[in-house]
């Protein structure tokens, strides 16, 4: 977990779940895990993970393999591919979304 008063600027590749609660301006890929953004975090970055769920606010592209969440105080701006999505109401979503669909037969 990176706290509140945690600056990041850089790229972050990781090989478990994140939670940040700070500010990240960059990259970040957790292919195999969940990131998390926390209420107070502010993320400028390009993502890729497993899943993806957003109480703060995330400028950049998304790409979540699995699902992405944006829950009520959270923000999303850019883009975001992802086979499932949930914006749950009151979270504000400016992005081009795109759900793409696995073919039939593919693992889930």
């Amino acid at each position: 977990m990176a706290g509140e008063s945690l600056r990041i600027k850089g790229d972050i590749i990781a090989k478990e779940d994140l939670h940040f609660h700070g500010q990240i301006t960059g990259t970040i890929s957790v292919p195999e895990h969940t990131l998390t953004v926390g209420p107070q975090a502010r993320l400028e970055a390009d993502v890729q993970a497993k899943s993806v769920v957003v109480a703060g606010v995330l400028c950049g592209s998304v790409s979540a393999f699995e699902r992405f969440e944006l829950q009520a105080q959270g923000t999303l701006e850019g883009t975001l591919e992802a086979p499932r999505v949930q914006v749950v109401e009151g979270a504000q979503l400016r992005a081009k979304v795109a759900m793409p669909v696995k073919p039939a037969g593919a693992a889930v």
